[in-house]
């Protein structure tokens, strides 16, 4: 039995049955099971997983009792099958189908003569399977074209038209680029982009943000310049929120949800590492990570402590210059990078996230000085969770007034998802 494929669905039964992150499950299959081409499972479960709604669309068409009462195992192996044969040039049909009936033979060996029938159906029938495209209703269209939740897909229809939405879908399927931000505490974005240029790495400035990269190249974290400290990972969206609070040197920054601690690095660089930044969150191990990569880079302002962002310190009250408050949010900013994210239920399409958005950036503007700025920040693309929290905390705080807001797309900018807001406190 084929090691990649076998990993690939491990992979895919256990996200199939649980709620773990891809990148997360990946990483310990392959770990563990070592398969011979990493990069092939890789391309085989995001390539699953990115367009699993479009499979089962076809599916439907050609697995005679339906896929309701489909057990998990045979479900996965048939999603991998069509995959192999609608996508992946690289391998032969009778592959795609003779590892696949292996697979079904090992794992699940009451299907298997359904599992053979079907994908040999599909080979003949491929060309005359209804497609989405031929949905008059839009949801339904769209939901099943770009594999998106129908939720996701009626919520974006409402925000942007069909148009739009079709477009933002479409970019959300894509593969991400790999953005890092410049450490200028120890090094300027050119003298990084011709060191690992050296390396045949290719380096792009991003137009979003003045000191990140975009780069392309292999064993990119293995580089001597990452283990030197002088880039990490971070999206162009996610900096240029930091920048547009302009933290000063000699400021003190309260970052109130931090992890995995971005943000707080690129107040420290912009501060010159003078200052004092706090850093929250409600997990020991992200701090402990948070201060490991604050090392590395040659930080020493950031001040870890455990706190729920809901939760006053009461110790802070109207202490700090700047506040960074980036919630917790449904994530649909960042599908490409979480494909698992388009699948997931979320209840009143975010409503009840907003509430507790609100409460966050309530209880953080109480840490502001006078005059301070706060920025209220989420990596996702939802009026509700974005500006509609910033209204309605306006409406409840009349101190406070708007100086800026901005939505990236990746279909815009081709940045995440991101939305920032700058707020300053009048008095």
């Amino acid at each position: 039995m084929d090691i990649n494929r076998k990993t690939a669905y491990y992979t895919l039964l256990r996200m199939e049955k649980n709620t773990s992150y891809s990148n997360i499950e990946l990483n310990n299959q392959i770990r563990t099971m070592k398969p011979d081409s990493p990069a092939f499972v890789r391309d085989l479960v995001y390539g699953v997983l990115e367009n699993k709604l479009y499979l089962d669309y076809l599916l439907e068409q050609l697995v005679k009792k339906g896929l309701r009462k489909l057990d998990a195992e045979p479900h996965v192996l048939l999603r991998m099958g069509i995959y192999q044969l609608m996508f992946m040039d690289s391998v032969p049909d009778y592959a795609a189908v003779n590892e696949t009936v292996k697979m079904a033979k090992k794992f699940c060996f009451y299907q298997t003569k359904m599992i053979n029938g079907v994908l040999r159906n599909f080979q003949r029938s491929r060309e005359t399977l209804k497609q989405p495209i031929n949905e008059e209703d839009p949801v339904k269209r769209l939901s099943a074209a770009y594999s998106f939740d129908p939720w996701i897909t009626k919520l974006w229809l409402d925000q942007y038209g069909e148009e739009r939405a079709a477009s933002l879908m479409a970019a959300s399927n894509l593969v991400p680029p790999f953005t890092v931000r410049v450490n200028t505490l120890k090094t300027t974005p050119e003298e990084l982009r011709v060191r690992l240029e050296e390396r045949g790495v290719q380096a792009y400035y991003s137009q979003v943000s003045k000191n990140v990269l975009t780069l392309e190249g292999h064993g990119l974290l293995e580089l001597p310049e990452y283990t030197e400290g002088l880039f990490f990972v971070q999206d162009a969206g996610s900096a240029a929120s930091v920048e547009a609070l302009e933290p000063r040197p000699g400021d003190t920054v309260i970052d109130v949800c931090a992890a995995p601690g971005g943000k707080s690095f690129v107040c420290a660089e912009m501060m010159e590492n003078t200052g004092d930044i706090h850093s929250f969150d409600i997990y020991e191990k992200k701090l402990e990570a948070i201060e490991k990569h604050a090392r590395r880079l040659g930080i020493h302002i950031i001040h870890t402590a455990l706190n729920n962002a809901e939760k006053l310190r009461a110790d802070l009250v109207e202490t700090a210059d700047k506040v960074i408050c980036d919630v917790p949010c449904t994530g649909l900013g960042v599908v490409r990078r979480k494909p698992e994210i388009k699948y997931r239920k979320v209840k009143n399409e975010g409503r009840d996230l907003a509430k507790k958005q609100l409460q966050i950036l309530q209880t953080s503007s109480k840490y502001l000085k006078k005059g301070g700025y706060i920025i209220y920040s989420t990596c996702t693309v939802n009026k509700i969770e974005n500006a509609d929290v910033v209204g309605n905390f306006l409406k409840n705080n009349s101190n406070f007034r708007l100086i800026h807001s901005r939505q990236l797309m990746p279909n815009g900018e081709g940045t995440d998802g991101f939305y920032y807001c700058k707020l300053k406190k009048k008095y």
